[in-house]
């Protein structure tokens, strides 16, 4: 695939607001988008993602309910998870099967801030939760299991500062915790509305780190201001969710721009927020 190449004046510290999420897309955006809709057009996913029905739940949570029959119904069965330390297996379906057209760019970072990640693959997931929804893939062919790292996560988190879109969110299911691929990948997509996880106020535990109640379930919550902070936010996280594991516990992470852990108003401007659940 084509290498996207970026360097640290493509980070985006100040997302569109949600008044007009698309009015000034990136490189990035336009990149991604262009290349997930001509995938769209010539029929490379399960199926045709047209608008799905969503609203927002009543109560304090104000969970987003949404509708997709398809992915229900077409996506690939979910791979069985023995053990939260279950090897890669060759045999099973695996991301070194991915057709090339499915590949959309391969990100490589120059310059700084830091050594630069590994590069990461962008490919369509085939069976999408929402427009623009991507896989981000250290390299394949070292066929490494669901097991969160510090350099794929960092990547991804790159990633997400390089979108000017509010709700580009970047996700990760460890295995027994929704992971349907027994491979290293991590999630991308864009969401169309603002969550309150970007911006309720979490119990400080250290600094830049919180508990946050405010949710369907307690998160540990970490924050980098910007791009120099996601090194060894990424090193703390992956701790943590290796920390989990040990102790038998699933683990999801999800990473979306927001306010720091005492909130808005509290001082500071707005990063990004990485969320580390707990599954029992």
């Amino acid at each position: 695939p084509e290498e996207f190449v970026y360097g640290e004046e493509d980070f985006v510290l100040q997302a569109a607001g949600w008044g007009d999420p698309d009015s000034a897309p990136s490189r990035f955006d336009r990149v991604l988008l262009a290349g997930w809709s001509d995938r769209m057009e010539r029929g490379l996913f399960r199926y045709r993602l047209g608008p799905l029905p969503t609203r927002v739940l009543p109560g304090p949570v104000r969970l987003v309910a949404q509708l997709n029959e398809q992915r229900s119904a077409e996506r690939r069965p979910p791979q069985p998870v023995h053990s939260l330390r279950d090897p890669f297996d060759p045999g099973a379906f695996n991301f070194t099967r991915l057709r090339p057209a499915e590949l959309l760019f391969r990100l490589r970072r120059t310059g700084g801030p830091g050594p630069p990640p590994d590069p990461l693959l962008v490919a369509i997931n085939a069976s999408p939760l929402e427009r623009g929804h991507v896989l981000l893939l250290p390299e394949p062919a070292r066929r490494l299991p669901q097991v969160l790292t510090a350099p794929a996560l960092r990547g991804a988190l790159e990633a997400a500062l390089l979108s000017a879109h509010p709700g580009f969110r970047v996700g990760f299911n460890g295995l027994g915790g929704g992971a349907s691929v027994n491979h290293l990948h991590l999630h991308g997509l864009y969401l169309g509305g603002p969550l309150p996880l970007e911006e309720a106020p979490a119990e400080p535990l250290g600094p830049r780190l919180g508990l946050l109640r405010a949710g369907p379930a307690p998160a540990f919550l970490f924050f980098a201001p910007g791009p120099a902070a996601l090194e060894p936010l990424s090193r703390a996280v992956c701790r943590a969710a290796e920390h989990l594991a040990g102790a038998g516990l699933a683990y999801n992470v999800l990473a979306t721009r927001g306010d720091p852990p005492a909130g808005p108003g509290a001082g500071g401007g707005r990063g990004l927020r990485v969320l580390l659940w707990a599954r029992r």
